[in-house]
């Protein structure tokens, strides 16, 4: 289930670059205790590794980023928020609705309006662009030390490491689906798509852009839901369908 919020702030002003933690923050707080309880803990889904199937968009709206000072609130802004479990989706609304004030980080905004977005008819094609960066990395250990490995859209990795993401969350879900390939191609990313994200402290490396996803459709409405990448919970990785007539198809 996909939601679109809309908010409008009291004052105009400057929320930290590191805004996410705050918005993630208010996230939890403002879901049912049963539900955002386990769900910060990693116990709402049972996995070898925790796992938060949630995903959500940066601010979009009158914004103004403002590299090494902040993000201006100029007015209305929104973001997005998404997850296969819709009683989580639900919850959220629920609880946003009922308190009509939020904070994040400095600044108070009222809730003005959620809406529902509803999922494309989807085959086993699907053109998105990012409106949080995609992140993917592997954990390795280099001379004794363990380092961190990013990798971008034209990395061969990049792809692999975002099928067995969405796979791993398929398979926690019992939603595999049909047997068939997965791809993940970049279709426009740019060097200016590259981000640095800090979160707690750790510096994160995504890309927005465009890309062609094929597959079944169980896994592309997964992509829509849960986001691709690593740290959706985190707000990395939320994508958005446009239209493919550009594409050429094979």
């Amino acid at each position: 289930m996909r939601l679109e919020i809309r908010l409008e702030p009291d004052r105009l002003g400057v929320l930290p670059l590191q805004y996410r933690e705050a918005l993630q923050a208010m996230i939890y707080r403002h879901l049912p205790r049963e539900i955002g309880q386990p769900l910060h803990d990693g116990a709402y889904w049972q996995s070898e590794r925790p796992l938060k199937l949630f995903v959500f968009s940066q601010l979009h709206g009158e914004v103004q980023y403002r590299p090494g000072e902040g993000v201006e609130i100029r007015g209305p802004v929104w973001f997005r928020f998404a997850s296969p479990e819709r009683d989580l989706a639900l919850g959220l609304a629920a609880g946003l609705l009922r308190f009509g004030r939020i904070r994040i980080a400095t600044l108070e905004f009222a809730v003005r309006e959620i809406a529902t977005l509803a999922l494309p008819a989807l085959e086993e094609r699907l053109v998105v662009r990012a409106l949080s960066p995609i992140t993917v990395y592997r954990t390795l250990e280099i001379e004794g030390k363990r380092r961190t490995q990013y990798y971008n859209p034209l990395h061969e990795e990049f792809g692999e490491l975002v099928v067995a993401n969405l796979r791993r969350k398929a398979s926690v879900l019992g939603v595999e689906g049909r047997e068939g390939t997965v791809r993940v191609q970049a279709l426009s990313v740019h060097p200016r798509g590259k981000r640095l994200e800090c979160y707690k402290g750790t510096w994160i490396e995504g890309w927005v852009g465009r890309f062609l996803l094929e597959g079944p459709a169980e896994y592309l409405r997964l992509a829509l839901e849960a986001g691709l990448g690593a740290k959706n919970s985190q707000g990395f990785g939320y994508v958005e369908e446009v239209p493919d007539r550009e594409v050429p198809r094979r």
